[in-house]
């Protein structure tokens, strides 16, 4: 018998697949949480021109090298917005307000509160030197300057960087379009009359929040009856319509789980599957004309698990992500754990920060189905075959996939 791969052997032949879909070029304020596709660089600098950082008076530090206080006469006020009319000679000073542009012949500023002053003069009592108190030009970022680099998700920071500059458009990589399919005769939506021997659908949901979290397009398609000719047609159409499709359902080896033989009727080529690993470890995974498929697990917390530990690294990379990866850490546990038995184990539940460091709480319930122990959750941990039992305080390994 084959030795089974172990989830992370699956996730790195998957990514191995995984390319970006494609760029556009989009608006600024449509770009919002996208990955660029090209790098960003600085076209002018910021600020433009050196300028205050109070409210206060520009003056010639030569002026205050002298008997102090000094006494200067006051030539203008400049407000932000507005720009200086005359330069400064010796003995001369201008009323200047935060962000304002200095006069020619000012290098450095005062506070107002620092000094004494009326309509007409100001009086400095401290010495000061060449530039201090000013804000030179291209102090924050200089012509050239690279605001954010290829791969970069355009946050607040990245967004504000790129907006100073009047950049109004940029490339980013297309939203990649997930198409979910739910397999089993057995299934109803939401809503629907509750019927004997029936189950509610909640991978759809779940999937779907994890999908959207992650910024991508969803589509969905009609639940097809337990035929693999039915299964395969559905298949077919998913992957001519998305970039990459989720099945849940049907990936074991009883009489009805067709999921394989259907995909491999729709002409996909199976690149691994059936993993060592608790729980998710049932799947099948392939690839039809550069477009991969995952073939998860019925059960909602099985297809859950293995979503984000194999199958989000690769839609990561699709959208533009360059590793897609989740972060890794150790934490340490919260409470103690039992062995973890002959396959590899990935505990639902919390990574939060403790007084000491990293702290890993896990859900309570661990069980295949148990889909409501994602609720809060952020991270999966990793207790490896044969592990245990850990007592609280054992640092584990930790994947983390979500706020």
């Amino acid at each position: 018998m084959a030795k089974k791969l172990s989830w992370t052997e699956a996730r790195d032949i998957l990514t191995e697949q995984a390319a970006p879909v494609g760029t556009e070029r989009k608006p600024l304020r449509d770009a919002c949480g996208r990955i660029l596709a090209a790098p960003v660089t600085a076209v002018e600098n910021v600020p433009p021109f050196d300028r205050s950082p109070y409210d206060g008076y520009a003056l010639r530090s030569a002026d205050t090298q002298g008997e102090l206080p000094v006494t200067l006469n006051i030539l203008e006020e400049i407000p932000a917005g507005s720009v200086p009319t005359a330069a400064l000679t010796p003995g001369t000073a201008a009323k200047i307000l935060t962000g304002a542009p200095v006069p020619e012949g000012a290098d450095c500023c005062i506070k107002f509160e620092e000094t004494e002053f009326g309509p007409e003069t100001v009086t400095v009592p401290v010495r000061l030197s060449p530039g201090e108190n000013l804000v030179r030009a291209g102090e924050d970022m200089r012509i050239g300057d690279l605001l954010a680099d290829a791969g970069r998700r355009v946050d607040a920071g990245a967004a504000g960087a790129i907006a100073s500059q009047g950049i109004a458009e940029v490339e980013v990589y297309r939203v990649p379009r997930v198409g979910v399919i739910s397999i089993g005769s057995e299934l109803i939506e939401p809503g629907e009359p509750m019927r004997p021997g029936c189950i509610v659908n909640s991978s759809r949901y779940a999937l779907q929040a994890a999908l959207e979290a992650e910024g991508l397009s969803v589509s969905f398609y009609p639940i097809p009856r337990d035929d693999t000719d039915a299964i395969a047609a559905l298949v077919d159409a998913a992957l001519t319509e998305n970039d990459a499709v989720i099945t849940t359902g049907g990936v074991s080896v009883g009489d009805y789980d067709l999921t394989k033989a259907a995909y491999e009727q729709a002409g996909v080529r199976i690149l691994c599957g059936d993993l060592a690993l608790k729980p998710g470890g049932k799947s099948w995974y392939g690839i039809r004309n550069g477009r991969l498929i995952f073939g998860l697990s019925g059960n909602p917390a099985s297809a859950m698990t293995n979503f984000y530990a194999v199958v989000l690294p690769c839609l990561r990379k699709l959208r533009g992500d360059p590793g897609g990866r989740l972060p890794e850490m150790y934490a340490a546990l919260a409470e103690s754990f039992g062995k973890s038995g002959k396959q590899t184990r990935l505990l639902r539940g919390r990574l939060i920060l403790g007084e000491s460091g990293p702290v890993f709480a896990a859900a309570d319930k661990q069980g295949n189905s148990a889909i409501h122990t994602l609720a809060g959750a952020n991270a999966l941990a990793e207790i490896p075959a044969g592990t245990g039992p850990l007592e609280a305080g054992a640092k584990v390994k930790i994947y983390y996939f979500g706020e």
